[in-house]
């Protein structure tokens, strides 16, 4: 079981080389994706430990996208032979919450797949004589 300090010290650790990222912002995302995990923060050490990179791949959705709207307004010069351009910032921080976005979902998806293991099997129709065999599609029996 992870608490939220725990939780807290791994985000940071995933952000700690973006420029302008306070400890605040890694509390305000950590406490979104934990309320949109379906948890609150008073109960972040009830997180079950196969549950628990879940919750930090949502905290960094919400880090991605928060840089992303943030810098979205960033610009592009040129004076004389030097130029800066830097309107793709943004670009890439949308690309890397999206990326994050399906590693979640493919993520999630083994979870909840050992969790709830599913017995789906495709009878055989009753309704069909399977006895004589078919050529060249449906309409044309020997």
């Amino acid at each position: 079981m992870a608490t939220l300090p725990e939780l807290t010290e791994r985000l940071a650790a995933r952000f700690h080389n973006v420029p302008g990222v306070l400890p605040t912002d890694i509390d305000a995302w950590l406490t979104e994706a934990l309320y949109q995990y379906g948890y609150s923060p008073l109960t972040a050490a009830d997180i079950p430990d196969d549950e628990t990179p879940l919750v930090i791949t949502l905290a960094q959705i919400q880090g991605a996208r928060s840089i992303a709207f943030s810098v979205a307004h960033y610009f592009k010069y040129t004076d004389g032979e030097e130029a800066v351009d830097k309107t793709m910032v943004s670009e890439q921080y949308r690309k890397l919450a999206a990326d994050l976005a399906a590693e979640y979902e493919r993520e999630r998806g083994v979870i909840i797949g050992r969790k709830s293991a599913s017995t789906f099997k495709v009878m055989r129709r009753i309704d069909r004589d399977m006895t004589v065999p078919r050529r060249y599609g449906w309409w044309w029996r020997q």
